[in-house]
This record gives C-alpha cells, structure tokens and sequence, in this order.
C-alpha cells in the first residue's frame, strides 16, 4: 500500500509541474550588415640586406643602405621621427658549393617601415622617389584602419545590423500574421558569431607588394577593406 501511495503522490507532483509550465513561442532573428571602407593609414615596408665576408662588415653595409633609405624618405617629406627599423637579423650565408653546403659571409638584414597617410599624393611620391634612386629595394604597402575609424565604422554597423533584425522581424510577423511582443534578449559578441569582423581573410591588412625598381609614379588606389556584423534578437510571440 505504502509504495502504491508514493507512485500517486510522484504522478500527481509530475501532472501538476507540467501544467505550471509555461509554452515559450519566440521569434530569434539575426540582424547582418557588411561596411566597406577605405583605409586611413598606409604603412610601408621596405625589406634590405647586406652580404660581407666579415660579421662586423655586413652590419655596417647595413647600417649605410638604412640612412639611405632614411634620407630619401625625408628628402620627400617624411620625419625621422615617423621611420621604423624592426626585424633586424644576422646569420651566416651558407651557399651550395662543388656538392656541398659552405660559409660564405653574413647576411644582414631589417625591415624599414613607415605610416603615413593614405593618399594618392603620399603614394605618389613613394614611388617617384624609389623608382628613380639607385636603391635596388622591395616595396611593400599595406593598409589599414586607424583606431579612430575603426571606431566610427563599428558604430555604423552595430546600428546597420540591428536595424536589419527589426526589419526581418517586422516582415516575418507581417507574412505570418503572428503578432511580435516585447525584446527579450540580444545576444552579440563573444556568446553568439558577432563581432566586427573582416569580410575576407586578411588579418586587417590590404597589401600591395612592388618588387624591385618601380616605374609606378601616379600612384593607385587600394581595395576597400569589407567588414561584417551580426546580431542575434529574441521577441516573444503574442
């Protein structure tokens, strides 16, 4: 008797929790925008190596192309100030020789880079100046975003993207004719795929690489660089 009384007292306990419970009927919709922008900031990159017999030697053939390539960036205008040195590296020069791998010197190397404004004029006169100097060098340009722009496009497009939920959801109600209540969540960010983000793979960065002398000299223009933004919103359902 005593388990056939604990089995009715279970059912009517399980009966009467499952009648509180309350049918949830949402509507979720995802809110996307997609922002192309022109980058702000130009950075280049100029890549030199020096060859020498003599460790000390190849340091200091370094040494001179770098204040070279320093001084042609300020003849145009540039500061010092602004010029970079980074990715600095000596190692031996091992060459393959009569079947076998041999010392031959050091090789010195370092990048110069410089950020500038990115403008057609910058460019212009970037190009001029290497393209006519004796300077065998590679160039490499990127572009990007300054933090202040970046800013104001993620702005734009948190509003793009919230903007693009309230009207899929005003059009999913209205073909429905099932009546939207209150916003109950918005999800965005870590918890959810948000989070501005580049449309194509990358890193942030639009390059442009010119190899050896150039005789580019009217400049040209870099891609837009494309993100994207998405929300997630959550009505109830009346």
């Amino acid at each position: 008797m005593k388990k056939s009384y604990a089995i009715i007292i279970f059912l009517i306990s399980f009966i009467t929790s499952a009648q509180n419970v309350k049918t949830s009927n949402t509507l979720e919709v995802v809110g996307f925008a997609k922002v192309a922008i022109t980058p702000d900031i130009g950075i280049l990159n100029i890549n030199i190596t020096n060859i020498d017999s003599l460790f000390s030697q190849s340091i200091n053939g370094l040494n001179q192309k770098s204040t070279a390539i320093s001084d042609q960036l300020s003849e145009i205008g540039f500061q010092r100030s602004s010029i970079r040195t980074n990715n600095f590296e000596v190692h031996k020069n091992t060459v393959y020789r009569d079947n076998k791998n041999v010392d031959s010197g050091y090789i010195a190397s370092q990048q110069i880079q410089l950020e500038f404004k990115n403008d057609k004029d910058n460019i212009s006169r970037i190009l001029k100046q290497f393209s006519g100097s004796r300077s065998q060098v590679d160039l490499n340009f990127n572009f990007k975003l300054s933090d202040t722009l970046k800013r104001s496009v993620q702005k734009e497009i948190i509003k793009l993207a919230t903007k693009d939920a309230f009207d899929k959801a005003k059009l999913i109600s209205e073909a429905s004719e099932i009546e939207k209540g209150q916003v109950v969540k918005i999800n965005y960010g870590n918890n959810f795929n948000g989070g501005m983000r580049l449309y194509n793979n990358d890193q942030g960065l639009n390059e442009i690489v010119i190899r050896g002398k150039s005789d580019l000299s009217n400049g040209f223009t870099p891609s837009d660089v494309v993100y994207t933004d998405n929300i997630l919103v959550t009505w109830d359902l009346k």
